[in-house]
This record gives C-alpha cells, structure tokens and sequence, in this order.
C-alpha cells in the first residue's frame, strides 16, 4: 500500500469523521481482518503533545476504515494548521502509513462557544468476555449482534479479553493483562465472526 495524501478540514465544536476505501494500486479491495491501526493529530511533527482518532473499521472485508474526533475533543483544538497520518499493522505485524496530510482546524461563528458532551450513539462500548464457553448460541448472537450495530453504526467497540493473573510462583493462571492479545487468543472466544471481525485486537499490553 502506498501513502495516500489528504487535506482535510475540522470545524471546532463539531464531530468529524472521514471514511477511507483501501484499495491495492489494480484496484482490488484490501481485506482488513486482523489489522489494527492508530492516528493520530500533532501541531509539527516534533510536537511532544497530540490528539488521537478514534479508528474503526466499519467493514474490515471490503476495506473500509474511519478516523472520527467527537465534538467535545475538536472543541479543544485551537485554530491552525495541523498534522495527521494513519500507521496500519498489518496482521503479519509489519507496520506502515497509509494516510497522511494536514489538517485545518477551522474556528465557526456558531460552534466557537459550544461544548457538547457525547450522545448515547458516540460514547466508546467495551465488552469484557472472561471464557471461552458460554449457553447463547451464534444465530442469538449474531441477530444481537446486528441489531447493535444498525442501532449504532458508527460506535466504536473494544473487546476485552481478560486471563487470570498469576498468584506466585507455583501458579498455573495466565498473565492477566499484561499480555498482548492477538488473533490467536479471541479466536478462542465463543462469538460469531461479525463480532470479532468489527473488534479491535489490542495493539499495547493492558497494564
């Protein structure tokens, strides 16, 4: 995948989202399953301090992505120009930026003063799931699972996988959280593929 250049503008005090199409350079679709990314926003590209994109992969198969901010983060921002990329971690674990370009946060005459705090439909969803058994079957969970998605369809979703912590040195738990989780731990759990293919795999250990 090569580096794709784009502008792009804020407007403080309101919620921003853009939506990418990753294609290879003949135009085929980029399947997502099992890649994870970050992004983030930065007044130069030494600034020590910076603003991170939600990033959610609204269809992982047909190769869409988004970055949001939501209004009560853009608020914020004071106005200028600013510095954005996408780092993609492929799910081989190799590591590259798909995305880049400036950003012009732009002060309205009507949003200046405005402070909104997050909506039912914006807030982060967290499910935690702590085995890999369970008495619901997959049809329930996949209508469920629907049923979430087109009431929400622009939440972004974490799923928490926890394992037990190690009590001392004869111990047979896990490591609790601080493991890294990747695919080969949630392809354990008891969910359906929609679930788990719309979930971010944690990209840092949870300490």
């Amino acid at each position: 995948m090569s580096v794709y250049v784009n502008n792009l503008t804020i407007n403080i005090g309101t919620d921003f989202v853009q939506t990418y199409d990753l294609c290879q350079s003949g135009g085929k679709v980029i399947n997502l399953t099992g890649f994870t990314a970050i992004s983030k926003l930065r007044k130069h590209i030494n600034s020590e301090t910076s603003v991170s994109f939600i990033v959610g992969f609204p269809d992982r198969l047909n190769g869409k992505i988004n970055i949001s901010i939501p209004s009560w983060t853009t608020s914020k921002l004071k106005p200028g120009r600013y510095l954005y990329d996408i780092l993609m971690t492929k799910a081989n674990g190799d590591k590259v930026i798909i995305v880049e370009g400036t950003i012009h946060a732009r002060a309205g005459i009507s949003t200046g003063c405005s402070f909104s705090t997050p909506t039912s439909a914006q807030r982060l969803c967290i499910a935690v799931i702590d085995e890999n058994v369970g008495s619901q079957t997959f049809a329930g969970m996949y209508t469920k699972w629907e049923q979430f998605r087109s009431t929400f369809p622009n939440r972004t979703f974490y799923l928490l996988q926890p394992t037990p912590q190690s009590f001392g040195a004869n111990s047979s738990f896990g490591t609790g959280f601080g493991k890294k989780v990747d695919n080969s731990n949630y392809n354990t759990l008891h969910c359906p593929d929609n679930f788990l293919n719309e979930t971010t795999v944690n990209v840092s250990p949870l300490i």
